[in-house]
């Protein structure tokens, strides 16, 4: 058990719309702005994360403001902030910016639409896809992350595992959708994971990953956020005693355990108001507290709303973005 592991499970990490791309020299594609494919590929309104996989070739990758970067086979580049990229065949050249609803028409459920784009050079193919995650869950991930993420995949290529395209047709093989999610998802561990691993000088919580004993105790708190945690208990449970844990996560997280662990159970409790009916009693017990009151006055000083409030606003948000359904597109098309 370790912390890394339970929030990527507490945030509910989903890949969807997966691409394969054959882009033949010269090319240059410019992404869609995140928050749109966000209100229609996002089942909550949550958080999307773009990612590029090189199975064929290489590419450079443009982020405004940073220097280019060139992308080999097995290299995997993600976006935590979604922010707009440009990906060519070389830097300079002219520049197709792709829709939102391009990139809808493409995606279906269970399946890898196919693209074919570009010159008459060099084949480069990427599969492109795209991470669901709770905005507010995924906060305290993400807020310490780069906007790029440039990660070799080494001995073995998530790429290569993924199946051939599915042409329409053509029947979706049992549990094609879930092995799809799966190795996607997997890009996503495998590049943070490393990210991690590679920058020691990091602080905040994503230090206290490399801590036993704040790895264990945020685990705990991510896995079970609703116990009736006490500093003894959670100290017990880490394996430690009250004053090292304490001491342990100062100097990691920067916050005492019960406090981290109030400041999670607050966003736990967004995230059911937002997605779920559940009664406000039962959420405010949920988030440790024993009066709806209490957890009322709480909410709104870290949240600047009242929780009723709240929910109301993620709703009328989520009606906001229903748009028509679309037509499934062709599996070979020109973006």
């Amino acid at each position: 058990m370790d912390g890394l592991s339970e929030l990527l499970r507490a945030i509910r990490l989903t890949a969807t719309a997966y691409i394969e791309a054959e882009l033949y020299a010269p090319w240059a594609v410019e992404t869609p702005p995140p928050s749109a494919i966000a209100a229609r590929l996002a089942a909550t309104g949550g958080r999307i994360i773009p990612y590029h996989v090189v199975t064929q070739g290489s590419c450079f990758v443009e982020l405004k403001g940073q220097p280019p970067i060139r992308l080999a086979t097995n290299d995997a580049v993600l976006f935590p902030y979604g922010d707009v990229h440009v990906l060519g065949s070389r830097t300079g050249i002219r520049v197709l910016k792709i829709t939102t609803d391009s990139v809808l028409k493409l995606t279906q459920p269970d399946s890898i639409a196919k693209v074919r784009y570009g010159g008459t050079g060099d084949m480069t193919r990427l599969v492109c896809g795209f991470f669901a995650c709770d905005e507010h869950l995924s906060a305290r991930l993400i807020e310490r992350l780069p906007h790029i993420i440039r990660h070799r995949s080494g001995a073995y290529s998530v790429g290569a595992l993924l199946p051939p395209s599915t042409q329409p047709g053509e029947a979706v093989h049992p549990g094609f959708g879930a092995l799809l999610a799966k190795l996607s998802e997997l890009v996503f561990v495998d590049a943070v994971r490393a990210y991690i691993e590679s920058h020691p000088e990091q602080e905040g919580w994503l230090a206290g990953l490399r801590d036993r004993h704040v790895s264990r105790g945020l685990a705990l708190i991510y896995r079970s956020p609703g116990a009736p945690w006490t500093l003894e208990s959670l100290a017990s449970a880490v394996g430690c005693s009250r004053t090292v844990l304490t001491d342990h996560f100062d100097r990691c997280v920067g916050a005492a355990p019960m406090h981290f662990l109030s400041q999670w159970r607050l966003q736990v409790a967004a995230d059911l108001l937002g997605n779920t009916d559940r009664a406000m009693k039962f959420i405010s017990e949920s988030a440790g507290f024993s009066t709806t009151a209490a957890f009322t006055r709480a909410f709104k000083r870290e949240f600047g709303v009242p929780p009723a409030r709240w929910r109301q606003n993620h709703q009328n948000a989520k009606r906001s973005s229903i748009r028509p359904s679309r037509a499934p597109a062709a599996a070979s098309v020109e973006p």
